[in-house]
């Protein structure tokens, strides 16, 4: 029998009355500009490293020209590459938070961020008091995982604008590599499973009712 195993959280903005808030504040003036449409977060879940890897793509709509941009995420992990509109772009990752610094100035109107990313994400020490990955074994010795991230929101494990005043509009998408006896417990409408050799990849979907 297979087991459900692994859960992914999706929460940008969320609120814990027990755990310290870092999510949300003060909006960044070169975020205040940018409103974000969707997200697509594709991430391979290795359980012996305790590791993930992939990338998430944002796309945008910015309300005027700019020369940076600037999303949140937690610098527990390492940044590969980071493309704008399939451009390569320069890039400053500290202090939780990716720093574009574009070639060219990118026009208003609608663009497309993908980061490259991986490593050890931060791990919840007094789960769900506080905030992070949760790596476990279950009974019968299989592996486990899940996400609590009620305070810090989802920047715990993808590049997003953190702030409760930009949710995705148009949603997002949620595509997770586990090894094939694994499955995947995610937000929204499950799309499909697809199994290539030892892995699964769910695809989830969330669609949010605000279409603007």
């Amino acid at each position: 029998m297979r087991k459900l195993l692994i859960l992914f959280i999706l929460l940008l903005t969320g609120r814990s009355f027990a755990q310290e808030l870092t999510s949300g504040g003060k909006l960044k003036p070169e975020q205040a500009i940018m409103d974000v449409r969707h997200y697509t977060i594709a991430l391979n879940v290795d359980f012996k490293q305790r590791s993930i890897d992939g990338y998430t793509t944002i796309d945008v709509i910015m309300a005027q020209p700019t020369h940076v941009l600037l999303f949140d995420l937690l610098d527990s992990l390492n940044i590969n590459q980071v493309l704008v509109n399939n451009k390569k772009q320069a890039f400053e990752y500290k202090n939780n938070l990716i720093r574009i610094n574009l070639a060219d100035e990118l026009p208003a109107g609608k663009a497309s961020v993908k980061v490259i990313y991986g490593g050890k994400p931060h791990v919840a020490r007094r789960p769900p008091w506080d905030d992070g990955f949760i790596w476990k074994t279950d009974s019968t010795g299989h592996p486990w995982m899940a996400i609590t991230a009620e305070g810090t929101g989802g920047k715990l494990y993808f590049p997003c604008k953190d702030h409760p005043s930009d949710e995705p509009n148009e949603g997002v998408d949620m595509i997770i590599t586990v090894p094939k006896e694994l499955v995947v417990a995610g937000p929204g409408l499950l799309q499909k499973v697809t199994k290539h050799g030892e892995t699964a990849t769910f695809h989830w979907k969330t669609i949010h009712h605000q279409q603007l």
